[in-house]
């Protein structure tokens, strides 16, 4: 090969971030076990493999024949069209130098487009470092003489990358981890070094952490969603909320954010599923997200206020995408909606519970950064947004998405008050960016129809 070839990841989100891969190359894949690094190795060679490219998963196992291939049924994405050729790995400890030529004569043998040795910290672990180094320079230069795009993967914590021989070879170094911080655990993806990366994807995909996902089926990249710079004027849209669009003086344009906050009990839901009814009857196509109800839940309650909610999900004009609390994860769930709107063209948007998701970004400059961009995507693609999120006090000051207040166009609370012993439903434009509202404190309902104002 007399150059250089771009090729794809084929790691869903991968591209997106790297702009594929430059081949002929080596690749080191490091982490501690049950990161995900074979799942994200073999996926990367079933993906090549259905685009046409050979390859070849070399893995050194102590299992025999048949409990490995039980252990590869267990990978969806796998099936025969990746060669497969075992190498025991107490060999490769002891006798290294034989499995260098097994190696070698596999690879020969088959020739392949992309490859993976899976792991390769083991091979040579009896040896003095000295001939240990002498074994992966002959390994390495083999490796290179048949023009594959190479993945290697390692047991290595990140402090010990650098310390390994394997990290001194390699072309490109991708590291995964997984911690946990508080009941929130997550999985983070570093570019350490890569070989051959340009503009635009040089400038940030070695200065970035980002999430990722993976599990026997699947495993995804989350790379920070971007606008396209081009944000066009929208035109004027109804929020369905009767009384409520006379206060920002009917002015509400689509792409715009919106967030409501407010008590729990307040209406901060029932305010959101109206707002996707609305859109929803002028044909649009629309998202909720949320943490809180099953979507059987969430179509129940909707039809209390009689809003048929089944009829919408049944024809593909609302996706529902309702999760618990465990692994939440910001860059996932701002892709997920990415997804929808690119797939389906997609108008509107309501995301139920905002705070919960910010808890998975708990620096400030990050959150900021993460909203700014989710928001400005939207904006950018004429999806009108409404998030919800709770208050602890009754001053705007006591919103728990107190980043999110500021960055959003319009900000709505929802008040309970105490007045003569009666209870009262209060609701107030606190903001509304760019256009004459009315912060006047206005009594609301909760009837049959969803939330009125007085």
């Amino acid at each position: 090969m007399s150059e250089l070839q771009n090729v794809p990841c084929y790691i869903e989100g991968m591209d997106d971030i790297l702009g594929g891969f430059k081949s002929p190359a080596v690749i080191l894949i490091a982490g501690s076990a049950g990161v995900g690094k074979t799942t994200m190795a073999l996926q990367m060679l079933a993906n090549a493999a259905k685009a046409g490219e050979k390859t070849l998963y070399i893995p050194l196992t102590t299992e025999s024949g048949e409990r490995f291939k039980l252990f590869l049924s267990t990978f969806k994405f796998l099936d025969d069209s990746v060669e497969v050729h075992e190498v025991n790995r107490a060999t490769a400890e002891k006798d290294p130098l034989s499995t260098l030529i097994d190696i070698g004569n596999v690879i020969n043998s088959v020739n392949p487009d992309r490859l993976v040795i899976d792991p390769i910290t083991p091979i040579g672990f009896g040896f003095v470092e000295q001939e240990r180094r002498r074994f992966f320079y002959t390994l390495d230069s083999m490796i290179r003489e048949s023009n594959a795009l190479t993945l290697l993967t390692g047991e290595l914590e990140k402090d010990e990358i650098h310390k390994n021989v394997t990290s001194h070879l390699a072309d490109g170094i991708i590291y995964l981890s997984k911690s946990s911080r508080d009941s929130y655990s997550y999985q983070e993806f570093e570019i350490l070094k890569m070989m051959g990366v340009e503009p635009p994807y040089s400038i940030g995909c070695m200065i970035q952490k980002f999430n990722y996902s993976v599990n026997p089926e699947k495993f995804r990249v989350f790379p920070e969603i971007r606008d396209n710079g081009k944000i066009g004027k929208g035109e004027v849209i109804s929020s369905g909320i009767e009384g409520f669009d006379e206060m920002i003086a009917n002015k509400l344009i689509s792409g715009s954010s919106m967030l409501v906050a407010g008590a729990p009990g307040s209406g901060k839901s029932i305010f959101g599923w109206q707002f996707i009814n609305k859109g929803l009857e002028n044909g649009e196509k629309c998202v909720i997200l949320t943490f809180y109800e099953t979507i059987d839940q969430i179509i129940d309650n909707a039809a209390s206020f009689g809003w048929d909610f089944t009829k919408y999900i049944d024809s593909g004009d609302l996706i529902v995408v309702s999760d618990g609390l465990q692994d939440i994860c910001f860059a996932r769930y701002s892709n997920i909606i990415k997804d929808n709107i690119e797939q389906f063209d997609v108008k509107r948007v309501m995301i139920d519970g905002l705070s919960n998701l910010e808890l998975s970004i708990p620096d400030p400059i990050n959150l900021r950064s993460s909203l700014h961009s989710l928001t400005n995507y939207l904006k950018a693609n004429g999806v009108t947004s409404l998030f919800t999120t709770e208050m602890s006090g009754s001053g705007w000051e006591k919103i728990n998405s107190l980043e999110a207040s500021f960055i959003m166009d319009i900000l709505v609370i929802l008040r309970n008050a105490e007045e003569e012993g009666t209870s009262k439903r209060l609701l107030q434009v606190m903001k509304a960016r760019g256009i004459p509202s009315d912060l006047t404190l206005k009594e609301y309902q909760i009837g049959e129809k969803g939330i009125t104002l007085e």
